[in-house]
């Protein structure tokens, strides 16, 4: 998800209300089982990603009305628990189960779809158990993508199946009509980068 490993801390357990205590430095601080897993600021990859992603994706929820695209979404409880929550890098909310109340730092409603973008430090450990998180909260479309190889794991229906950067993704029967392909994301990034530089050149 993001660009450095968790830290845990293992000498208490924490609720919700507590993660007010802590300091408003960028990190996320997530709460499994009470304790706290802190994830450090992301890297300029992760944010074209989920930049990118959630350009598509809510260009086609605004177009079509069908519900709301949130990134950098608040903590999510996860079956109502005060000592286990989530934040996803990106989620949708389909119309009819959208949040009523946008402003509180913790919500009790699962979105839809959720996407996370993978880093290279993530311990696998750390995903998995965030994948099992996830699902129980009732999120019915999971996608994690891996920014290096371009594969994207995708959970839904109770399968998991991984889909390459060069073959289709879609919403299922949870998003209709959402497609693409990681390629068209990686070219986008590759020609933008392969422009020349415009303050080099009139310097």
């Amino acid at each position: 998800m993001v660009a450095a490993p968790p830290q845990r801390s293992t000498t208490a357990r924490y609720t919700i209300a507590d993660l007010d205590q802590f300091p408003d430095d960028g990190k996320l601080r997530e709460l499994v089982d009470g304790q706290i897993v802190e994830w450090d600021v992301t890297n300029r990859l992760h944010g074209y990603f989920v930049g990118a992603l959630a350009r598509l994706l809510g260009n086609l929820v605004a177009d079509a009305n069908l519900g709301l695209v949130l990134t950098a979404a608040p903590l999510i409880r996860i079956q109502s628990s005060e000592h286990d929550a989530r934040g996803p890098d990106l989620c949708f909310y389909a119309r009819g189960r959208v949040p009523r109340d946008l402003t509180a730092a913790v919500g009790d409603e699962p979105p839809d779809f959720v996407i996370e973008i993978l880093s290279p430090t993530d311990r696998a450990g750390e995903v998995q158990r965030k994948v099992v998180d996830w699902l129980r909260a009732g999120v019915q479309l999971l996608w994690y993508v891996d920014p290096d190889t371009g594969i994207t794991t995708v959970y839904h229906a109770g399968r998991i199946t991984s889909v390459g950067p060069d073959d289709d993704l879609d919403g299922a029967d949870v998003l209709p009509g959402f497609r693409l392909r990681l390629r068209t994301v990686f070219d986008q990034l590759a020609a933008l980068q392969a422009e020349p530089d415009s303050m080099a050149t009139t310097a």
